[in-house]
């Protein structure tokens, strides 16, 4: 079975994309899960663009999943929690990534507030956090508070921005001290940022190989090459 499986969305990063030619291209490269933005902070997004890709991804018999960027530009649990749901039955998400940041980090209190009006509202659903890559250098940030609200842990392993610091299997290791290490999810960053670009593809694919038995999901559609796609698909 392949290893990296998902791939990340977002209609916000310039022009919205099409549904129908995502959900195609990820699927002749193996992709059995896509990920769409849905929510930005309290806020909901393009609903007209949701259904479009539930529609796309369930004609090729593939998982969709929502997330969402809370915190931005402060933390408004009760509300993000509310958005986020709405999210999830308006998509009609088979599970939901909340990614929190910075912006919960510096207000330690908002994660539990989060997880506690989130499982308010959606006690059993499927959910992930995503964020940073390793938590010994974000302590502030209440990563018990996730995982004891049953969120499952999808580190942001972006190597190709710090190779020194993020590769996946040191954000593995550090995750599985709050969260299920065989739960959890990495993903890998196939983007330029900052100055710091592409992973080499060979790199990439070892990175994968380092870490066994998990699996792995790409950020994002837009920046991840034809290339990298083939590549990742052949890793099993």
């Amino acid at each position: 079975m392949a290893r990296v499986t998902g791939l990340w969305v977002y209609q916000t990063s310039g022009r919205r994309p099409n549904p129908e030619a995502v959900a195609a291209r990820a699927q002749r490269h193996g992709i059995k899960w896509l990920t769409v933005q849905a929510v930005e902070g309290d806020k909901l997004l393009d609903a007209d663009w949701l259904h479009s890709m539930r529609r796309a991804t369930k004609d090729r018999q593939m998982r969709l999943g929502v997330h969402g960027f809370i915190g931005r530009p402060r933390p408004k649990p009760a509300a993000e929690a509310e958005a986020m749901a709405r999210a999830i039955e308006l998509a009609r998400a088979d599970f939901a990534i909340i990614n929190a940041e910075i912006q919960y980090e510096q207000t330690p209190r908002a994660s539990q507030a989060f997880v506690h009006a989130f499982r308010r509202l959606k006690p059993e659903f499927p959910s992930y956090l995503s964020s940073f890559g390793r938590p010994k250098f974000h302590s502030s940030l209440d990563w018990a508070a996730w995982a004891a609200g049953g969120f499952r842990g999808m580190p942001q392993a972006y190597e190709n921005l710090n190779a020194e610091k993020l590769k996946p299997i040191q954000c593995v290791n550090d995750w599985s001290r709050f969260f299920e290490r065989r739960a959890l999810r990495p993903t890998l960053g196939c983007f330029s940022e900052h100055g710091h670009s592409h992973l080499p593809t060979q790199r990439l694919v070892q990175s994968v190989r380092e870490v066994p038995r998990l699996r792995f999901n790409i950020f994002r559609h837009g920046t991840v090459t034809d290339a990298e796609l083939k590549a990742l698909s052949a890793v099993v």
